[in-house]
């Protein structure tokens, strides 16, 4: 029995929509996508991890396989980082992540550590000289917070909460942003008063120039005698990308690697151009500053694959544990999230 002209046409276009639903499934993220993948980064020092892939895309996009490198601000990193196929987050924030439930892979770690401890109108030398003072401190609950009262624990030295000097404790006031703590030692310095702040790169710069602070730590080289590390630093940043894709495509994770492993020469060498290539990717940036190569290079904008910073992640990850474990997800990570290429 011959079939009807409907019935033909029906069989068409259900065999159709079946192909056609073959072939979305089996597109890459990449491919769904048709402009390359994409990468988010948070606004601040970490962004600079990525200052040479933004200026390729944008002169001749010839980085083609990397469609969009977008600066967010830091409170949407968490959030824009699952959106995206590749993001850089804070150390903690990818171990958080992971033990969550989320699909992702450790590729590199690529800020390791830009903290300071500046301060005006003071004779500090040893970091037992703190007790009794008020050191106001950025990044309450990040990475910054827990190595400095890491470094404090480590030598005895009770500490707490507060907005007033307390015999026998450091007590630490929390501000918002470097800017905040560069307005407290502007002032105590006008005033001709002690004050003391830990601060990041680029901000630390700002503040020896305008508010003629000194340093007196350099927290990278605290840790590193704390871990007995041979590395200066510790990971404060780190790459992490979408388990599917980092599964489906080791070619592109791999040259995304070199390229952002070339970042730290290209800052340097581009110092001059920093600021601009920033500020038109994200014009409401809080980077937008004049750079100076002997700064870019104090920020410690080196990448660093996870086969060979694995345990100094992990060291990090176990102090920070022993402070607050709910920062890290409630225990290590395991080894589902380190990518560790062949």
């Amino acid at each position: 029995m011959k079939r009807s002209s409907k019935a033909v046409i029906a069989a068409l276009v259900i065999a159709l929509v079946a192909a056609l639903a073959v072939g979305v499934v089996a597109c890459t993220d990449k491919e769904q996508q048709n402009d390359g993948y994409t990468m988010v980064v948070p606004d601040g020092a970490p962004a600079l991890a990525a200052v040479n892939l933004i200026d390729e895309i944008d002169k001749n996009g010839a980085f083609s396989e990397l469609g969009k490198v977008e600066i967010v601000q830091s409170s949407a990193i968490a959030t824009r980082a699952l959106e995206a196929d590749f993001a850089v987050v804070p150390a903690n924030l990818a171990a958080n992540l992971y033990n969550k439930g989320q699909a992702i892979r450790l590729l590199a770690t690529v800020t390791q550590g830009n903290l300071y401890v500046l301060g005006v109108n003071s004779e500090v030398k040893e970091l037992s000289d703190l007790v009794g003072k008020r050191v106001f401190s950025i990044g309450q609950g990040s990475v910054p917070d827990y190595i400095f009262q890491t470094l404090l624990k480590n030598e005895g030295i009770v500490y707490e909460q507060g907005d007033e000097a307390v015999a026998g404790k450091v007590v630490i006031t929390y501000v918002e942003d470097g800017s905040g703590v560069m307005s407290q030692l502007a002032a105590a310095k006008k005033n001709g008063n002690e004050a003391i702040g830990v601060i990041a790169e680029p901000a630390a710069s700002k503040a020896f120039a305008n508010a003629g602070a000194v340093e007196l730590f350099d927290l990278q080289q605290l840790w590193k005698q704390y871990t007995g590390s041979e590395t200066l630093g510790y990971p404060q940043a780190v790459l992490i990308g979408k388990a599917s894709v980092v599964e489906s495509d080791p070619a592109f994770v791999s040259l995304l690697l070199d390229k952002m492993a070339a970042n730290g020469a290209f800052i340097t060498e581009n110092s001059d151009s920093v600021d601009d290539i920033l500020v038109k990717a994200y014009p409401s940036t809080t980077l937008n500053t004049a750079f100076r190569k002997e700064t870019l290079e104090r920020c410690n904008c080196k990448l660093v694959k996870t086969a060979d910073a694995k345990d100094d992640y992990v060291a990090m990850l176990e102090a920070i544990a022993a402070i607050n474990a709910q920062a890290i997800g409630g225990k290590l990570p395991d080894d589902g999230l380190y990518y560790i290429a062949e």
